[in-house]
């Protein structure tokens, strides 16, 4: 069995708020936000490729919040497309 060894985080704010990303995504740069959270793009150092970072608002501060956060990973973890991973 293989150790996976867990990744470590920085700070950085942007547009007045604070994103705790895996060392692994730099360059953030805000794209854009909505009702359920904020985007940016970001340089992943590991794969070598642009990716897009979403950090949700308040995905458990009800039971409907929680309910979406779980419907929008599950149908994430499904997809098959270059954008997603």
């Amino acid at each position: 069995m293989s150790h996976k060894e867990r990744p470590t985080f920085y700070r950085q704010e942007l547009n007045k708020t604070i994103w705790e990303v895996p060392e692994r995504y730099q360059a953030l740069s805000p794209v854009g936000s909505g009702a359920y959270g904020s985007v940016c793009s970001s340089y992943d150092v590991k794969s070598g490729l642009k990716m897009a970072v979403k950090k949700l608002s308040r995905p458990f501060q009800s039971i409907i919040h929680a309910k979406r956060t779980y419907r929008e990973l599950r149908l994430l973890k499904h997809m098959k497309h270059e954008n997603v991973s």
